[in-house]
Order: structure tokens, then sequence, then C-alpha cells
């Protein structure tokens, strides 16, 4: 049977991919595209993967019983210690619904399928990535699942005489052009499915299959890998989490490393840096690397109950990473991997072992809900914000003609409630509105699409399905005859990027000039003054609801976790930062707003933030179901009778400017 010539340069570029990885996960922001690492993976994947398939097809030696079976060692015994560590752990230290999440997850990984498990569960109300231990196996799931495909599909195009070469690369083309489309329309879909991910991986196959011309040359063999790690290293510092991904952008890492590979390791970079032998060395652990960093950077997280890890215990969970990886390259893979340590009956024995072991914890995590006896009552409590969501369910997202109604039966709409994901709390005081105003009420919502006409946020994947929301609200409110009020909704800062350390999701409209927060203000402006002139026209009041601040972090599992750990954590967060976006906010809408009859503003934050705090809770309560919306306790006991008074005081002074 032939074999591939072992490159340590290749486990040097693994070295590349894995470092950064570990150190964007560990949140080192100096470093915003240290994911781009995982696209390396693919391409050394794809261009070894059909390496080996092409040399034994070519030699008439590939089988599928033996070629399945290397993939068994490989992954399989690694990952499933990971994966039986992990959910164990994350039932004593993590909150039920973490952990039961965990055993899900790991249930997911296990059948390879973890890709779509995180593509289902991610979405505007995702929980906190941080943590989710298991979330960074979905690449392992895209990689098993090309794994499953692509041998099948080299061996139909042998079967039937295609040019393999061509086939390939009109395929790839194809398939990146696909990637492209779905990064724009839908970006869960194009990050962890592999019809998105295919290109990158064929762009190793290209290689394997000798698209490209040889390097001929000794200038070329230098310069091409140091060319590649050049671009690799840009698109570190250049890629941003908030861009369209893979986009276009994945192509620049995913070059970069097929250059480096497709040099052949000869130069001098690849033999004096790639090869030096700690880089080898660290290349050698990567895999293990990958899958002990994120549940250890994880566990530290929910243990210390904050998503934000500070210098000292970044450094020590790295470490832990490190040996832990050590002793499952030394004690787990080296020996799976070699058929005398571990025949193959045996090694079935032991995988079946452990993965009934693994099913086993996952199973009681199921089934007793995380072990939810666990917690103190005043953690339940905490915890039980995260589930007060009810109201997302009575009022559904998008609907219009099926939406929400309160008030009096039996009378005509008068009142419409319009926004964002902030809007369907807000029923039950809306409700005492219409019943003062003595007509019915109805509420229209859709995810990070305030009433804001004419633009949008970059990259964010909403734009298509706000501006149809938009419209059909504007066509739904002018076949409302007794319409008289409209309240509008929005997490405006939120919108704006205010507060953040840098502008993400770019908010604009067809006037914008540049993608600063002083452009996004500027669009900001444009698009409510025409939201405000598209309401005149059809002669309604107008009320304009400022935002509830953010607290900017998931308030109900933190606290809840703190109370599990034993971590004392304050109820309130500081007024200053909240103050100062807060103010920015109402001076932007006032000066549109204060200059209409028919339009009056009422804001809400200073309700949380009476004086040097803002509140998070009511007692034990949470105030929030995350960590900008609020629960239906916190609108009902805490902001709901403050906002009716202020809105039917608001509404009074329109009709009597």
């Amino acid at each position: 049977m032939s074999t591939l010539n072992y490159r340590p340069d290749i486990d040097g570029l693994r070295t590349l991919a894995v470092v950064p990885v570990i150190l964007f996960h560990a949140g080192a922001t100096w470093l915003p595209g240290g994911f781009i690492g995982v696209d390396i993976f693919f391409v050394i994947s794809g261009y070894l993967i059909s390496s080996i398939i092409l040399r034994e097809t070519g030699a008439g030696e590939f089988s599928f019983l033996r070629f399945y079976e290397r993939r068994l060692r490989r992954i399989i015994p690694a990952l499933l210690v990971v994966l039986i560590v992990t959910v164990a752990v994350f039932q004593v230290i993590a909150l039920p619904d973490q952990a039961q999440q965990t055993a899900e997850s790991g249930i997911a990984a296990f059948l390879s399928v973890s890709n779509f498990y995180f593509w289902r569960t991610s979405g505007y109300f995702a929980p906190a990535a941080e943590f989710m231990p298991l979330l960074h196996t979905w690449t392992l799931g895209v990689e098993e699942q090309f794994y499953v495909l692509f041998p099948v599909v080299v061996l139909v195009i042998l079967k039937l005489r295609l040019p393999l070469k061509w086939v390939f690369v009109v395929g790839t083309i194809a398939a990146f052009a696909f990637s492209y489309w779905l990064s724009v329309a839908k970006p869960s879909v194009a990050y962890y499915l592999l019809p998105a991910r295919a290109w990158e991986l064929a762009i190793g196959a290209i290689l394997a299959v000798g698209v490209v011309p040889a390097v001929r040359g000794a200038m070329m063999r230098e310069l091409l890998p140091a060319f590649g790690i050049g671009l690799i290293v840009f698109s570190m510092f250049y890629i941003r989490s908030d861009m369209v991904f893979p986009g276009w952008v994945a192509l620049m890492p995913c070059l970069g490393a097929a250059m480096v590979i497709h040099a052949g390791g000869k130069s001098w970079v690849a033999q004096k840096v790639l090869a030096a032998r700690p880089v080898v060395f660290v290349g050698l652990l990567s895999y293990s690397l990958y899958l002990w960093h994120w549940p250890v950077l994880t566990a530290l997280r929910v243990r210390t109950a904050s998503a934000h890890l500070d210098l000292p215990a970044t450094l020590g969970a790295i470490a832990v990473t490190f040996l832990l990886a050590w002793a499952s390259w030394r004690y787990v893979e080296r020996p799976f991997r070699n058929k005398r340590d571990m025949p193959s009956r045996r090694m079935l024995g032991v995988l079946g072992a452990g993965g009934a072991l693994a099913a086993g914890i996952a199973a009681a995590s199921i089934t007793t809900g995380g072990f939810s006896s666990r917690l103190s009552e005043r953690a339940n409590t905490l915890l039980a914000g995260a589930f007060d969501t009810e109201h997302f369910q009575i009022c559904p997202e998008g609907s219009l003609r099926n939406a929400c109604y309160f008030g009096p039966t039996d009378e005509p709409v008068r009142l419409v409630v319009i926004g964002d994901s902030h809007t369907p709390m807000l029923h039950q005081p809306m409700d005492s509105i219409a019943d003062m105003m003595g007509g019915r009420g109805t509420l229209w919502w859709h995810s990070a699409c305030p009433l804001l006409d004419g633009a949008w946020r970059e990259n964010d994947g909403y734009r298509d399905s706000c501006f149809s929301f938009r419209e059909s609200v504007f066509t739904e409110l002018r076949s409302l005859p007794a319409l008289d009020t409209v309240v509008l909704v929005g997490s405006w800062a939120g919108q704006l990027s205010l507060g953040a350390d840098h502008v993400s999701y770019p908010f604009v409209d067809d006037q914008s000039l540049d993608r600063s927060r002083s452009g996004a203000r500027q669009a900001f402006v444009r698009s409510f003054k025409r939201t405000l002139d598209k309401l005149d026209e059809l002669g309604v009041k107008v009320v304009v609801l400022g935002p509830s601040p953010g607290a900017g972090f998931d308030v109900p599992h933190t606290l809840a976790l703190g109370d599990l750990n034993g971590i004392d954590q304050s109820n309130s967060i500081d007024a200053l930062s909240v103050r100062e976006v807060q103010m920015q906010v109402d001076d932007m809408i006032r000066s549109v707003a204060d200059d209409r009859e028919d339009v009056g503003y009422v804001p809400v934050w200073d309700i949380f933030c009476p004086s040097e705090t803002c509140s998070l809770t009511i007692g034990n309560t949470s105030l929030y179901s995350d960590g900008g919306h609020l629960s239906g306790r916190g609108v009902t006991e805490f902001l709901g009778p403050v906002l009716v008074q202020r809105i039917s005081a608001e509404l009074v002074e329109i009709k009597n400017p």
C-alpha cells in the first residue's frame, strides 16, 4: 500500500493554524482573525485525504474499510475522551440547562453531526458561545462528513472516466460561488455546514490531483511559502468575526495554506521555521490542542461565572490545555493509531465501551434536566428569568394580520406597537395603554429590525427579511382606518454599536459614505426622519420608546452560576457607561422628534439607573432574560407600571402641546 511522504512543514502549518485559534478563543482581541486557523485545517485535510485516496486508487489498493478505519483511529479516540470528561465535569460546575445542552451536543459530536446541532441552536437568541464547551466540535462534523462523502465522489468520477482535474476545478469554483451566496443570504448555514465549506477542503484536493503546475526555480520555491505565510498572518489581523464569512475573505488564509503546501517543504522558511522541532511538536499536538482548548476555557468561564478571563487565568488555562493535549497525544492518539498496540477488535471494544459511558452520562443529564436539584432556591429563582419569555410565544415574530391583540376586543385597532425583539415583552403594559385609549391594540416585531426606513446593518443576515417586514408594516398601517397612535420600540444603541469597542455590523443606508460611528449616526437620523415622514402621512401620533440599558452579559445565567460556584456578585452594574450611551441615543432621537408636534419620546433607562448603579434584579428575580432583553417579570413588576405612566403623560402632551 502506498503511503505519503512525511512533511514536517505541514505539521508546522498546523501550528500556525491552532495557536491563533487558541489565542482568539482565549480573548486575544489584538488577533481578531485568529479563528481562520480552522480554514487552514480544512485545506490541510483536503490535501492529505485526497492524496491518500488518489494514490491508493491509482495503485488499485483503495479500500473503504481500511480508509474509514484510519479515520476512526485518527479522530474518535481523543474526541471520545474529551467528550466523556467534558460532559461529566459540566454536570457538576454548570447550570442545569448548560449541563443538559453539553450532554446533547456531546451526543451530536460523537455522531459527527455537531455542526448540524449548533446550526439549529444558533441564532439571535442562542446561548452565549463562551458557555458552550463543545461548540468547537462543529468543525469535526464538517470534516467527518467530508470523509464520508469524498471517497465516494472520487470513485464515481473515476468510474465514469471523467477528467478528474477539471471536475475538481469546476466543482471548487461552483462550491465557492455557492458558499459566497450562502454567506450573505444564510450566514449560519454558511458557517456551520459542509456545502459552504466544501471549497476550502477542495482547494487541498486540487493540489493533490495536480491541477497546479509544480513549482520550478529556487526563487519561486522560496517566495511562494513565504508569501503564503504572510497572507495567513495578514488574515489573522485583517479578518474580523463580524465580516461576511466564509465569504470571499476566507480565500486569503486558504490560498496562503495552499501556497505553503504546494511549495513542497524544501524552502528555507519551510525547513528552518515550519519544520523547526518546537514548531513541529506543537503541530503534532494540534488535534488534541484543538479538542481540549475550548472545554478548558469554557470550564474556567463557567467556574468564575464570567465570559471575560483575566490574564493569569488565561495563561493558566492555556498551560493546562497543553498538558492535557500532550497526555492525549501520548496516551490516546499514538496508541490508537498503531495497529500493533491497538488491534482492530480491541480498538472497537474500547471505543464501544467509551461510547456507552459517554452516552450513559449524557442520557442521565438529559433525563434529569442537567441534575437540576443541585441548585439553591436563590439560583433557581435567578435562572428562572432566562425562561421567563412567554411574551415571544404570545406575540409571534414577523406576524402582522395574525399578531397578538390586546385592549377592548370589540373596538377597532387604534394602537400599534412596532419594533425589534425588545418589543413583545411590552405586551402587558401596552394592554393597559390600549384600555386607557379605549381602543384595540396590536404588536408587530422582527428580530434586529426596528422601524428605521431604508437603513440596515451590514453583514447581520437580516437585511432582506427586515426590508420585507418594514414594507408589510407600512402596508398594514394604511389598512387601519381607526389608527390613532404608533409606538416605536428598538435597541437603538445596539443598532449603532454604541459602547462597543469597534463598529460591528455597520449601520448604513443608501446615502452612507463611510462605515464609521459618525456615518452610522447620520444614517440613523435620515432613516428615522423617513419613518416619521411616512407615519405623518397617516396622520397618527407617534411615541418613540427609549431602550432599556443592556447588561453586557447574560444576567440570569451569570448570577445563578455565581451562586452555584460560591462567587460573590453584584446585582447591579455601574451607571456611568450606561448613562453615556443612553444620552447619545436620547440626543439623536430628540434632535428629530422635538421638531414634530405629533411625536413624543419616552426614555426608560433612568428607571433602571436612578443613581450610580443600574439594577439587574428585584430581590432574587432577574430583570433580564439574557444580556439585553427583559424578562416577563422584569417588565410587569419593574418597568411596566412606570412605563404606562410615562406613555400616558406623553400622549396627553402630544394632544395638548
